[in-house]
């Protein structure tokens, strides 16, 4: 009699999943970082010593005392409009504070701060700031709606006098927008009223100078209107 030949029982298929590649799973962050390139290489060229440029920088760029034909710098209270006073002092007050911090740590001025009574004797410029335009995104609307949310930017309009004459003697628009799909990643809408202090206080800081810096800034048109005034 014959050995039977056991039976062949089939095992039941399994399913393997398939493994992501790497490469997929790091796709987002690589859309994002080539956004910001785009976005950075999409902006004008400037000059190593713009204050757009210095702004980047945790550290003010030098100034020589010697070179400065005013030495006291004083900021009257930024004006925000009247729809805009509760959700924007805060940040108008941030960025006038980065302002008197980055030049005082030039430790080239005698005075940086808020304007006083009276005006000291020195040869000093008067800063008036006023906010124009502004949207900031809020941490929360950033997590949950990431790039949806758009766009935070803000614009100032600044004129800088002469604290004797009162003449005006400087005038210009500096704004700053993020890029959203950036902002999604790295929640940065908050660094922009500081940043714009850096801006500030870098710009400040070269028309002070006795040639007034116009080797990295050429003047603006003082008779220009705000809404005509060059802008950043």
């Amino acid at each position: 009699m014959k050995n039977r030949l056991p039976q062949i029982h089939r095992a039941a298929g399994r399913h393997i999943p398939a493994t992501q590649s790497p490469i997929l799973s790091l796709l987002p962050f690589l859309l994002i970082v080539v956004l910001m390139c785009v976005s950075v290489a999409a902006k004008e060229k400037r000059d190593s010593r713009d204050p757009y440029a210095t702004a980047e920088y945790e550290t003010a760029p030098a100034v020589n005392p010697e070179d400065l034909a005013y030495r006291t710098i004083l900021f009257e209270d930024f004006i925000v409009p009247a729809e805009w006073e509760a959700k924007a002092r805060k940040l108008v007050t941030a960025t006038e504070e980065q302002a008197i911090s980055r030049l005082s740590s030039t430790h080239a001025f005698t005075t940086v701060a808020k304007k006083q009574d009276p005006l000291p004797e020195d040869p000093s410029l008067v800063v008036k700031c006023k906010l124009l335009n502004y949207r900031m995104v809020s941490k929360k609307s950033r997590f949950f709606a990431g790039a949806i949310a758009g766009t935070s930017y803000i614009t100032y309009q600044v004129q800088v006098h002469d604290g004797k004459s009162g003449t005006l003697l400087f005038q210009r628009e500096v704004s700053t927008e993020n890029n959203a799909f950036a902002a999604a990643w790295s929640f940065n809408d908050k660094n922009l009223p500081t940043f714009l202090g850096n801006v500030l206080g870098d710009y400040l800081a070269l028309r002070a100078r006795k040639d007034k810096g116009v080797n990295v800034l050429p003047l603006e048109n003082v008779a220009q209107t705000a809404t005509d005034a060059p802008a950043k």
